[in-house]
This record gives C-alpha cells, sequence and structure tokens, in this order.
C-alpha cells in the first residue's frame, strides 16, 4: 500500500512539475498594449473556435464573405489601408502555419522519413522567392504548393473527406491544441484578430496600438510609442498615456504577485523532493 502511494505521489509530482514547466514559459514576460477601440468582444478563448476562425482566413472568398474592403474597388489612400488590411489578416493565418512548421521538424528527429507537409512548405517559400515578382496565382504548381499544411478543421470541398480522413484531421487538430507552444502562438493570433474585428470590418481604417510596454525576467523593459499619438490632442494624448500608465502598474503588480506563486510552488516541489529521497 505504502508503495502505491508513493507511485501517486510521484505521478502528481510529475505532471505538476510539468504544468509548472508551461507556466514558465507563458509568464516569462508581461506585454501591456493600449488602444483605443469601437466595442469590445466579452467572448473568452476558446481553442477549437480561435483555430477556425483562423484557418478560415487562408480561403479565397474569405474577404468577400466577410465584406473586408476590396482594394481593387478603391482610390488612394482607401486603397493602400485596405492593402494594409488583407495583409494583417493573411499573417494571421500564415504566422499560426509557420509555428506548426516547426512542430513538424521538432517531430521529424524523431523518424528517418521527411514529413511531405515540411517539403512541400518548404518547396512553397522556394517558389514564393523565385516568383516574387510576378507570381500567377491559377499556375498549378502554385496552387498545389499553396494548399495549406494545417490540417483542414472542416471538410475541404473538392476532396474526398470521408470518415477516416475527418478523424484523422480531427486527432491532428486536437493533438496540436494540447501543444503549449502552439496554442500560444494561437492565443497571440486570436487577440490580434480581435483587434481588427473591434471596429467595422467593413471599414479599411485600423485600430492602432498606440502604446506598448514589454517587460522581461531580465530586468529589461521596452516601451513603444506609435507616431500618432503624439499627433493628436493634448488632452488624449495625456489621458492615452494615464491609461497606459495604470495599466503597465497593475499589470506589473499581478505579473510579480503569479511569479511569486510560481517561485512558492517550485519550492514546494524541491521540498517534496528532498522528503522523497530521503
Amino acid at each position: 500500500m505504502p508503495n502505491k502511494i508513493q507511485e501517486q505521489a510521484r505521478d502528481l509530482l510529475e505532471k505538476l512539475v510539468s504544468s509548472v514547466h508551461g507556466l514558465v514559459d507563458d509568464i516569462t514576460a508581461l506585454e501591456v498594449n493600449t488602444m483605443v477601440v469601437e466595442q469590445i468582444t466579452g467572448a473568452k478563448f476558446n481553442a477549437w473556435q480561435a483555430y477556425e476562425e483562423i484557418y478560415s482566413i487562408n480561403d479565397k472568398d474569405y474577404f468577400d464573405v466577410k465584406g473586408i474592403p476590396n482594394p481593387d474597388n478603391l482610390s488612394e489612400p482607401e486603397r493602400t489601408q485596405a492593402q494594409d488590411l488583407r495583409k494583417r489578416y493573411t499573417s494571421l493565418f500564415s504566422q499560426l502555419e509557420r509555428e506548426y512548421f516547426y512542430i513538424l521538424l521538432e517531430q521529424s528527429t524523431e523518424t528517418s522519413e521527411p514529413d511531405s507537409r515540411i517539403i512541400q512548405y518548404q518547396e512553397r517559400l522556394k517558389y514564393q522567392v523565385e516568383h516574387k515578382a510576378n507570381i500567377v496565382p491559377t499556375d498549378e504548381v502554385y496552387i498545389k504548393l499553396a494548399r495549406p499544411i494545417l490540417p483542414a478543421p472542416t471538410p475541404v470541398a473538392g476532396e474526398q473527406d470521408n470518415h477516416k480522413n475527418l478523424q484523422q484531421r480531427w486527432q491532428e487538430i486536437e493533438e496540436l491544441l494540447n501543444n503549449d507552444k502552439f496554442i500560444r502562438t494561437l492565443r497571440k493570433m486570436s487577440e490580434l484578430k480581435a483587434a481588427l474585428n473591434s471596429g467595422s470590418i467593413t471599414s479599411v481604417d485600423i485600430d492602432i496600438i498606440y502604446a506598448q510596454t514589454v517587460m522581461q525576467l531580465d530586468g529589461d523593459i521596452i516601451s513603444r510609442y506609435h507616431k500618432k499619438l503624439f499627433q493628436l490632442p493634448e488632452g488624449d494624448r495625456d489621458l492615452i498615456l494615464k491609461i497606459h500608465h495604470e495599466g503597465v502598474v497593475a499589470g506589473e503588480k499581478q505579473w510579480r504577485g503569479t511569479l511569486d506563486f510560481l517561485i512558492g510552488i517550485v519550492q514546494g516541489i524541491a521540498k517534496l523532493s528532498r522528503n522523497e529521497r530521503l
């Protein structure tokens, strides 16, 4: 009986150590951003929903369905703004796919055969460099290479999506959503997408991060201010700076509290380990 209790305690300790390791990765830095938006969504982060929403950006009809302005139908300077807006949306998908590529690379070290998705992604990058001046979207080679390496969360039109394929993709996504690194990237992309959607989605205007402060564990503090902040009326500028400062102070207090709590857990684990050896 004592041996069984020891095994359960050891298993619990290992799970706790794993959880603490994930927490360390999550809170190594504090980042405070200050924006002025038209509306704030109260929706909580849902990994599956966030994945589906960001994956759908890659759909060729995404911008038309959402009513996001088409640069071809606008005149300057709105055309440039609309192009920038679309680039920001597509970059969310690109960053998520790149994170998946790194995960595949990491997993490939454990197998002898290279993953076909790694090869496809590398060939796509090579194609984009070679045809940077004039990529032809209708080129069959480009169409093949541009196919996402990320597993599709829903049935794909034009493909044979039988139950086995859907189940395999579901398992791949489920595995991804249990990957701490991928979830951190997904959460960040979801936050950026929410910022893009915070105003009118049919407008070319983009919400601006007026002030950003990042604090690192090594003591580095980086503050950035958008140049447009200093073009605002003095009262508005001072109010935004005041709000940002208060946000940084509150965030730092909570951050340090979390760090102290984490240190307490680590010390507790160390104490348990010493007692177990004794």
